[in-house]
């Protein structure tokens, strides 16, 4: 990343027209594809959970994460949780790079 920034925006759920079910909005700007996406679940909970496993998806299948160029307060854990089936992707918790914070 070069010392470039990522900013995650995440908005507040809301229910699907037409349905009891939620749904929650995201968007991640600086590493790529910008568009706007979505979570949904039967309640706002689950919608905004499911959004922060999507969000620590798309980001540790980036390629920036694979190279090693996302860092949040020098480390490579992001502090997004993923689904169990991609915990592997996970940085070790202390897991500090040397020198200045990203």
């Amino acid at each position: 990343m070069n010392g470039g920034k990522v900013t995650i925006t995440i908005a507040k759920p809301q229910k699907f027209p037409d349905s009891k079910d939620y749904y929650c909005c995201y968007n991640i700007a600086g590493i790529g594809n910008e568009k706007i996406k979505y979570a949904g679940g039967v309640d706002a909970i689950q919608a905004l959970e499911l959004a922060l496993k999507q969000i620590g998806t798309d980001l540790y299948t980036s390629p920036h994460a694979r190279a090693g160029d996302l860092h949040w307060f020098g480390s490579r854990n992001l502090g997004f949780p993923v689904p169990d089936t991609i915990k592997d992707l996970l940085p070790p918790k202390d897991d500090i790079q040397k020198g200045t914070p990203s």
